[in-house]
């Protein structure tokens, strides 16, 4: 989140954010330090625009998830690498860089104390680039108390377990942000749903509409639910992943052995949008699984849904069990670019059929046709970011083959 990093930076340093998936990078623009938060998928971009400040003979930092498992790769195209969490840490590097004595790897094996963090930089943003919709990402928590088989959530954030912020200080961010539309930036919103739901009383009186992602079980939880609806949720992201229930048990998510239509009833009844993801390729779904899904899709007239490959990413036990069998394709590229794309062989179909079954279930749920069999009237805030979703991934839809040319470049 650039307005954090923002805000870690010395006070007497002036900080310019530049957004590269909005705006122009200005590579003359003066600078002693440029820092670069990357993901697997932005690691070419980044490292691209580091070579052009770099010949320069600008400074440049990198940090951010990628650097988990890809310190080393990082350190060829920077001057210094953060490992972990930033707190502490960038402050350090920077001040190290102003005084000469920058080292290549600076590493954080402790987890970040989470009180105190200071005030994003919000009015660090050009609201140009965001005129349409603006929503402010806060964080609430880091890490996840679940331990998915094909998830690296809990390494990509040093394996600290479950943490969440002091309510009062998320309170203040969030009076403070400027916006009424907010983004908590968390794994597991409700990794800890006694402590969320005194969260969620707490942000009431503020009359904001917020979105999340936490696990569809706790739409069980009537209390739990009340409190949603109350303090403004108007969307939530949720892993259901299968809708199969052996599929769920290898991916040891048994806890999404769930009553599903009571949870889309609860949802529908107190008129939050929802959005599940899917992932495809355990060994034990058939392509008979993509029928099914869309079938249980349509009839349950589920406004949203993303529909993701396996991937067997660097610090799950689905790599190490995959890596073992001689499995992973094209590991160096692993997540590397945007679209659809498949990095193992599965065992009940090619990789191929894999991609053109996701990439055709993706485009038949988003088709005009589906959307209007789907979609209420959007008569309600709800309602209308269930639309929203839905013309934004019918132009993916419109534009997936162009997207998987771009991935295979």
């Amino acid at each position: 989140m650039l307005p954090y990093l923002a805000a870690l930076a010395p006070a007497e340093w002036d900080v310019t954010l530049v957004d590269d998936a909005v705006e122009e990078i200005d590579y003359d623009a003066p600078a002693d330090v440029v820092a670069i938060t990357i993901r697997s998928v932005t690691s070419f971009r980044a490292y691209e625009i580091a070579a052009q400040f770099r010949k320069r003979g600008v400074t440049v930092i990198m940090g951010g998830p990628h650097a988990t498992f890809h310190a080393e790769e990082m350190g060829r195209h920077a001057d210094a690498v953060c490992i972990g969490e930033a707190e502490d840490v960038f402050p350090r590097m920077l001040e190290d860089a102003a005084a000469g004595r920058l080292e290549k790897f600076y590493r954080r094996d402790t987890p970040a104390d989470l009180a105190g963090m200071p005030m994003p930089r919000w009015e660090l943003l050009n609201p140009k680039h965001y005129v349409f919709y603006r929503p402010n990402v806060i964080q609430y928590s880091r890490g996840c108390p679940y331990t998915c088989d094909f998830c690296a959530e809990r390494r990509l954030n040093g394996d600290h377990g479950y943490r969440y912020r002091p309510t009062q200080e998320v309170v203040e961010e969030v009076k403070r942000c400027g916006s009424h539309h907010i983004f908590f930036a968390a794994s597991q919103f409700a990794g800890n749903p006694r402590r969320t739901i005194e969260f969620m009383e707490a942000i009431t009186p503020l009359r904001i509409r917020w979105s999340a992602l936490f696990s569809p079980r706790f739409c069980l939880d009537t209390r739990f639910m009340d409190a949603a609806k109350r303090s403004g949720l108007l969307h939530v992201n949720m892993g259901l992943e299968s809708i199969d229930r052996d599929t769920l048990g290898s991916m040891a998510k048994n806890f999404n052995r769930i009553d599903v239509e009571t949870v889309m009833k609860n949802l529908r009844d107190r008129d939050i949008s929802y959005s599940f993801n899917f992932v495809f390729g355990s060994d034990t779904e058939g392509p008979d699984v993509f029928r099914a899904t869309a079938e249980f899709l349509l009839q349950h007239r589920v406004p949203a849904a993303y529909f993701n490959v396996m991937t067997p990413l660097h610090g799950t036990p689905l790599y190490d069990r995959m890596k073992a069998e001689g499995r992973i394709l094209d590991e160096p590229n692993m997540e590397r670019w945007p679209g659809v794309t498949c990095h193992f062989r599965p065992r009940r179909q090619s990789a191929e059929e894999l991609i053109d079954a996701v990439k055709r279930l993706h485009c038949e749920f988003y088709s005009v046709r589906s959307m209007l069999r789907r979609l209420p009237l959007p008569t309600t805030f709800s309602r209308m970011a269930s639309w929203h979703i839905n013309f934004e991934q019918n132009t993916v839809a419109r534009n997936i083959d162009t997207m998987q040319e771009f991935s295979d470049f």
